[in-house]
């Protein structure tokens, strides 16, 4: 949480120059009323030393107040009594400096047109009025800056928890897939050692590509591409002649941004509930073109589709949880089966919110 009592950013600062314009106002308001510059400008400079120590000493009043008893009706009560003596205070001092000045040389005609008490009272009621809204503009702008702080702070916040998200995401995902190359691996070795050599070569060039990218949310589809050519040539070299496999995309498609590791649980996806039940060979398509403000990603196997299923699996859940991290409200993510192919595809809109 935000420290509430902790100085605001530039309050001196802005404080100063609030009592100092308060203080040349005062200078030019008895200038302009004709008594001498060296008594305008002794009234002045007192005006602005005495305020701006005054309203110090308000601040502080009101940071215990807020802290121990919280902003209340007793505590609208204290404002006006510390307004009212903070107004007092300085009616006073000024009153004293001007009868001293009138016991001088520097006495001003005004002077005798009203009693030390008249103008005491008035310079006090004025003053009072001056402080109590200073108090009130410190009070709207303290809580303007705390409400601006809790929004940064609960971003800050937000952002953080969607990093972590999307790491758990990765490590849900990355196990996953290298659980399932190995098992391949393992298959092929008693009866095509070449084979699960070549296939070792292939998962090494993907591990090279997590480790390269393991700290990085979002990468050019370029990337995305080449570490899911090295997952088909795993397979490939699996399987052989019974799949194949072909992946297309414009230039402008590899060059854009999209959310690291958002291919391959397709890819996979498509081997897991397609290769394994239809008739051989069995082919997947892979294609990517930008269209206006849109990157448009297709993955097309021949396979069924039960659109009562649903139960994504870890792999389809991790796109659906990424996308909406990343492409908040602008993204879509549909599967349906066409014409004996089952067919994915990502709509991403915009570039991705890299948290």
């Amino acid at each position: 949480m935000p420290d509430r009592n902790r100085l605001p950013s530039g309050f001196w600062k802005v404080n100063l120059l609030i009592w100092t314009t308060f203080g040349f106002l005062s200078f030019a308001s008895r200038f302009y009323l004709q008594e001498s510059i060296t008594r305008s400008v002794l009234i002045g400079v007192t005006a602005s030393v005495l305020s701006f120590c005054l309203s110090s000493v308000l601040r502080i009043a009101y940071l215990r107040n807020v802290e121990q008893q919280g902003f209340n009706a007793p505590f609208l009560g204290k404002i006006f009594l510390l307004t009212s003596t903070a107004g007092f205070i300085h009616a006073l001092v000024v009153q004293l400096i001007v009868l001293l000045l009138n016991q001088t040389t520097m006495l001003d005609w005004r002077s005798n047109q009203w009693t030390f008490g008249e103008r005491l009272y008035l310079s006090a009621l004025l003053l009072w009025l001056v402080y109590l809204g200073w108090s009130l503009g410190y009070f709207w702008i303290r809580a303007e800056l705390q409400v601006r702080e809790e929004i940064q702070l609960e971003a800050r916040i937000r952002a953080e928890a969607q990093r972590m998200e999307l790491q758990l995401l990765r490590f849900q995902l990355d196990p996953h897939f290298l659980f399932n190359t190995l098992n391949g691996i393992i298959a092929e070795i008693p009866s095509d050692p070449s084979a699960a050599i070549e296939m070792v070569s292939e998962l090494s060039s993907y591990l090279k590509y997590s480790l390269d990218h393991r700290d990085q949310l979002v990468t050019r589809l370029s990337a995305e591409l080449d570490a899911t050519s090295a997952y088909l040539r795993i397979q490939r070299a699996r399987f052989g002649d019974r799949m194949q496999a072909n992946i297309e995309a414009t230039q402008a498609a590899r060059s854009t941004l999209v959310p690291s590791f958002i291919l391959q649980p397709l890819v996979e996806n498509a081997f897991k509930h397609g290769f394994s039940v239809m008739t051989q060979p069995w082919s997947l398509e892979l294609s990517a073109e930008k269209k206006d403000e849109h990157l448009v990603i297709k993955v097309r196997n021949a396979g069924r589709f039960d659109p009562s299923l649903k139960a994504f699996g870890v792999g389809l859940e991790t796109i659906t949880g990424r996308l909406n991290i990343h492409y908040p409200g602008r993204h879509s993510f549909t599967i349906r089966e066409e014409e004996g192919f089952v067919v994915a595809t990502i709509d991403l809109e915009g570039a991705p919110c890299n948290v």
